[in-house]
């Protein structure tokens, strides 16, 4: 999320505005210690003008990525 976030210029104050989130819980979900719903990424992908790519391991691993929308 930050990666895209920061390719787009976004601050974290503008992408939490953008997602209707406060820029406290952006901050602790891009150091990886927020836990955030569903409705929240799909927030966070529109946001960002991404796809929202989730997998998710059967050992536990979970995997987030916001991908630039194809051109």
């Amino acid at each position: 999320m930050r990666a895209r976030r920061l390719e787009l210029g976004l601050t974290q104050e503008r992408l939490a505005v953008q997602a209707g989130m406060t820029q406290g819980a952006l901050s602790r979900m891009e150091c990886g210690r927020g836990v955030p719903t569903l409705p929240l990424l799909e927030r966070l992908a529109v946001a960002l003008s991404s796809n929202l790519l989730i997998s998710v391991s059967p050992y536990g691993g979970v995997h987030v990525v916001f991908k630039a929308l194809p051109r």
